[in-house]
């Protein structure tokens, strides 16, 4: 009798991990690197969490849109001489968005360069995921 309740004892010990892996909220955060991007222009150096990231970049507007989204990485947050690591080319229409490779590298700021903004209230975002 006193082996089939220590049996159910254990049995719940090594049960109670699964159960709290299972209530963890894994789904991945985000960052906005910049939103609201217009024009063909210069973003603002922005502070990304450490660790694996990708960056997704969408545009959306009224018919055809398009912008070049070309992401860095920087040492510093003045916004230039940074890495290039990674262009999203995007045209659609109404709405089109892509994402980048995951990046391994550590940067302490990343910003964007944004070229051939086109379209009627063609307007970009990007986001860092990690």
């Amino acid at each position: 009798m006193w082996g089939l309740r220590w049996l159910c004892v254990l049995a719940m010990f090594l049960s109670t991990p699964l159960v709290w892996a299972g209530n963890k909220d894994d789904r991945s955060e985000q960052k906005i690197v910049a939103s609201g991007v217009t024009t063909n222009t210069t973003t603002a150096a922005v502070a990304v969490p450490i660790g694996a990231k990708s960056f997704y970049g969408q545009v959306v507007g009224t018919g055809a849109v398009t912008q070049t989204q070309a992401i860095f990485g920087d040492i510093d947050n003045d916004a230039a001489n940074g890495i290039l690591l990674c262009t999203l080319t995007l045209s659609g229409t109404t709405r089109t968005q892509d994402a980048c490779p995951v990046v391994e590298a550590a940067f302490s700021y990343y910003y964007v360069t944004t070229t051939n903004t086109t379209g009627t209230s063609a307007t970009g975002a990007i986001y860092a995921m990690y």
